[in-house]
């Protein structure tokens, strides 16, 4: 009976350890270098170093199901990983990736998500091809589900709403990888600037050097167009808007454009340029660097202009993301629905 007790305890110990994340095998390089995992974090899991034609194995290690960042070298991939061996061979050239040839075993997970990526892919980068699995595929693994959001935030909505619906598909007990935690905080983060939440009371300086705020303006629909000299697709918006200006304008609404330029003598060319007959102010902090926004895009939830937003007579957001006829249509609804 002790026999069979040891002999059972050292199995499971055995299935244990070999269940451990780990990478090995044989890879074909033009040099030596260094195979290395990081987290989202940028902390490092494992890493070692790999010569052309020789074996090789990091330490095994736990881990938990995310998504994390494979350099091989000089080249990276994000990927998704789990707490179980992966084993690789082929050639790699971390010079030209697409020449290499690898084959991976353990990278389930990381297939699904790849599947979907390339349906995307062939589709011509249609946005619907990577929304609807993420919003309506019940099946998906709830990493695959964010890596696909956090991978690609371009193809998703910024809205609070769409963010939400996602993250309520998500059990409590599947939001502990760190993917999973930047929905959660994705969540937390565009609640603030949601429909029906309060606007932000930005202060920028107007075309008499004068500062203006959004708070002077209480009382009455405003229309927000955060422009630049720069932006092709902005300075069409602003055209649409002029043309039907006319159309829309009463002491109920005002419209601001808000300049991103980093220059104002840009600003205030494209002001006389494209002849804006209503409020226009600059920002001086100018559009966002890299991936982080400044403080205005970060007040409103956006990465990419033009982007326009209406806010009621109570400076609560009402709509977001307007483009063409959806700027009168949005103007035309607020005002039946406070009766100016």
């Amino acid at each position: 009976m002790m026999k069979l007790f040891v002999s059972t305890l050292f199995m499971l110990l055995t299935f244990s350890v070999s269940a451990q994340f780990s990478l090995k095998g044989k890879l074909r390089t033009l040099r030596p270098l260094t195979i290395k995992v990081t987290d989202l974090s940028g902390n490092t899991i494992v890493e070692c170093s790999v010569k052309s034609g020789e074996e090789f194995k990091t330490k095994p290690v736990r881990i938990k199901k995310d998504l994390y960042n494979v350099h091989f070298g000089s080249y990276s991939e994000m990927m998704i990983l789990t707490d179980s061996p992966i084993i690789l061979k082929g050639f790699l050239n971390e010079d030209r990736p697409e020449e290499s040839s690898i084959e991976f075993d353990g990278i389930d997970l990381y297939m699904q998500y790849m599947d979907i990526m390339a349906k995307f892919r062939a589709s011509g980068s249609r946005r619907e091809e990577i929304q609807n699995p993420v919003k309506n595929d019940s099946t998906l693994d709830p990493v695959v589900r964010v890596s696909l959001m956090y991978l690609n935030k371009g193809f998703f909505d910024l809205d609070y709403e769409s963010y939400r619906q996602i993250l309520d598909m998500i059990p409590e007990n599947e939001r502990e990888s760190r993917v999973v935690k930047y929905l959660v905080d994705e969540v937390a983060r565009r609640r603030k600037f949601a429909l029906g939440q309060q606007a932000y009371n930005f202060t920028f300086v107007g075309l008499d050097g004068n500062d203006v705020s959004l708070s002077d303006f209480k009382g009455k629909l405003v229309l927000l167009d955060f422009s630049a000299s720069w932006c092709g697709g902005c300075r069409t918006e602003a055209r649409k808007l002029v043309k039907e200006y006319d159309s829309m304008k009463g002491d109920d609404l005002v419209v601001i454009t808000i300049s991103m330029d980093n220059r104002e003598k840009d600003w205030r060319r494209m002001v006389e340029e494209d002849k804006l007959p209503w409020v226009t102010l600059w920002n001086r902090e100018g559009f966002t660097k890299g991936n982080k926004q400044n403080v205005i895009q970060d007040a409103y939830g956006f990465y990419q202009i033009p982007f326009i937003v209406l806010i009621d007579k109570e400076g609560k957001i009402i709509a977001r993301d307007l483009r063409g006829d959806e700027v009168k249509k949005a103007i035309e609804k607020a005002r039946k629905t406070y009766q100016f």
